[in-house]
């Protein structure tokens, strides 16, 4: 049995491209290198059966070594939560018996007593009050709280809506693609599962409707629920929303399904737990194909997505009002997404780190759009959700880039002949094929008479000596490879040592003590509120921001910055710890960049900004330099060498 630690000690060093320290990893996991010195000879004994070799290299690490990776696949699942299996989980690990108690509670109908807990988990009383406080936060927020009778016990109270939103959420163990795993048909009925998924699709195909087969396998899961919940007496109640005379397509869907699991199982299914699987249907993309483009401008839909394209167009100037793709695609997105928010349904979306490292300007563009969600329900909109939305505004940024790419206007000047100019031509069509639109070829002499306000650039076989306030690149009239590179730089040109502008040692701070993130923060936010270039409210931008979604990226690095870009101009403010601090969720951190991005930033800002921090991310050993910096000069030079 792997434990979770052993399961991260493997992820960090199927990162890492060349040997890890324990000491690296220790501060990753928030542990002490011996900790990791001992899991690494626990998971090197066990190599054989589990598909992999860790090698000790002196003087620098680990390095990890996969030999079978179907026995690998099959041991580790890094995006599924821990199996809720008994028989098997560590409880030396506090996470283990927290989810082991969350799911007693939740599926237990009499009181329980801390004893039974204790005996069961073989721990004190004093860690299972410890567990249990963590259990009380997870349950309060579904809304649902423990309460505890003197000589009776403990059980959990609240509505049962979320205790099966809880459930869902905690206690079934998914693989990275979010499909139930068959270890938690211990807890539910793997055939009666397979059933209902089967009456999903036969009605998806008969009303011809979209659905991921992420949203597939979550209604099957819930109904799923539903029915074992029903078989043990916990019906649902009534829900918080009145849905009488509203969704009149979902009902007919819902009622449908519910006939066929009726005649599957047996049991009778109240309106109450009908209006369930509505809500479930109203959280996924369930319409007709046919319906794409016709949802009206003037509901709910029409002013969020108003609102979103003025966002994105004015904090980030990303115009995608012509986009109609996009306007659909996102609006098609958004219905089930705001129907998620309203009935508290938590989406995952498997995806999302990749999302954030790889996609980060498109993801900063989705925390900004979804903003306006986030006003119109005032309810928190969560990273999950944002990282869907991402996708969208991802596709429209290629979209963008694509339609700017216009070919560049060149005139070619050749000065020996027809002959030879008409071989520059073709060499230069050949090579350069849709980059460049040869608009003329002429003779030196007769280059004034050419408007040139709409001409890019000029090719010429001769040096001209006149300013003509276009750039002028000299060649050899059969084109050899060094022309051809500089003719590419002048395509597109190369920005280099940009870095440099956004570096400045007053703004880098060295090994500082700070506990939180909120405390780097606001260090941060002050010190360039003292030099003048932020307000004071700037701070609260950056912590808003930080609430939408976290920004630590893996490698000990978090990159806040504002809600939205605010500065007079582009630049950073760099700080690393003493120690590393949590971030969020166990995420540790000690290299924080404050990124800055000036008011109505370039098109291209955020995705250049970006290509070059998320380079640094992914190579630990610039972020290690730069954690043993002793200078803010010698950190800035690192910086701008490495990238």
């Amino acid at each position: 049995m792997v434990s979770k630690r052993q399961k991260d000690i493997v992820l960090s060093l199927m990162k890492a491209k060349e040997p890890v320290s324990a000491e690296w990893m220790a501060k990753e996991l928030g542990v002490s290198d011996r900790t990791i010195r001992n899991e690494i000879k626990e998971l090197q004994s066990q190599g054989s059966s589990l598909g992999i070799i860790i090698e000790s290299v002196r003087g620098k690490g680990y390095l990890l070594n996969i030999k079978d990776y179907e026995m690998f696949e099959k041991e580790y699942n890094y995006n599924a939560n821990e199996a809720i299996d008994e028989n098997k989980l560590d409880f030396s690990e506090q996470e283990n018996r927290v989810l082991y108690i969350l799911k007693r509670f939740l599926l237990e109908k009499e009181p329980i007593k801390i004893e039974t807990l204790e005996e069961e988990l073989f721990v004190s009383k004093p860690k299972v009050q410890n567990d249990l406080k963590i259990v009380r936060e997870i349950l309060e927020s579904y809304q649902l709280k423990l309460v505890t009778r003197p000589h009776y016990g403990t059980q959990v109270e609240g509505d049962e809506y979320m205790k099966r939103l809880c459930l869902s959420n905690y206690i079934l163990s998914r693989n990275s693609n979010l499909i139930i795993e068959s270890n938690s048909f211990h807890f539910l009925d793997e055939k009666l599962f397979e059933k209902i998924k089967e009456i999903i699709i036969k009605k998806v195909n008969e009303y011809k409707i979209e659905i991921s087969d992420i949203a597939l396998e979550n209604l099957a899961t819930h109904i799923t629920i539903g029915c074992k919940r029903i078989e043990e007496g916990f019906v649902i109640e009534n829900l918080e929303h009145d849905l009488t005379g509203k969704y009149p397509f979902e009902k007919i869907v819902a009622n449908e399904i519910v006939k066929e699991v009726e005649a599957f199982t047996g049991f009778k299914f109240p309106k109450s737990e009908i209006n369930y699987i509505i809500v479930h249907l109203l959280g996924t993309k369930l319409i007709h194909k046919n319906t794409l483009k016709e949802f009206s401008q003037f509901d709910e839909l029409g002013s969020i997505m108003h609102c979103m394209l003025e966002r994105l167009k004015t904090d980030l100037n990303w115009d995608f009002y012509e986009d109609e793709e996009f306007i659909q695609g996102l609006t098609l997105h958004i219905r089930p997404a705001m129907n998620r928010l309203r009935y508290n349904m938590n989406i995952r979306n498997p995806l999302l780190n990749e999302i954030k490292m790889k996609y980060p300007s498109a993801f900063e563009g989705a925390a900004i759009a979804s903003r306006c969600i986030e006003e119109y329900l005032e309810i928190e909109v969560g990273e999950h959700e944002i990282a869907y939305i991402a996708l969208h505004i991802g596709v429209a940024l290629e979209r963008m880039k694509t339609r700017q790419k216009m070919p560049k206007r060149v005139i070619v000047v050749c000065a020996s002949g027809v002959g030879s100019a008409r071989l520059l031509y073709y060499r230069l069509q050949n090579v350069f094929n849709d980059e460049i639109d040869i608009v003329a070829s002429t003779n030196y002499y007769q280059l004034k008479e050419y408007d040139l306000s709409s001409i890019d650039f000029i090719i010429s076989t001769i040096p001209i000596k006149e300013d003509l306030d276009v750039p002028v690149q000299v060649v050899n009239t059969f084109l050899g490879e060094e022309d051809i590179e500089k003719i590419r730089e002048g395509i597109s040109p190369v920005k280099k040592n940009e870095e440099q502008s956004y570096l400045d040692d007053s703004r880098v701070f060295i090994h500082k003590n700070f506990e939180d993130k909120e405390s780097v923060i606001r260090f941060l936010c002050e010190e360039l509120c003292r030099q003048r270039l932020v307000s004071k409210e700037y701070v609260n931008s950056v912590l808003e921001r930080e609430e939408l979604a976290p920004t630590s990226f893996g490698n000990l690095v978090a990159i806040p910055h504002p809600l939205s870009p605010v500065t007079e101009e582009t630049f950073w403010t760099i700080c690393t710890l003493k120690k590393p601090i949590e971030w969020t969720d166990k995420h540790m951190v000690q290299f924080i960049c404050l990124l800055n991005i000036r008011k109505v930033p370039n098109k291209d800002d955020l995705e250049s900004m970006y290509k070059r921090l998320i380079a640094l991310i992914e190579n630990s050993a610039t972020v290690k330099k730069i954690l043993k910096s002793e200078s803010a000069e010698e950190i800035i030079r690192i910086l701008t060498v490495t990238n």
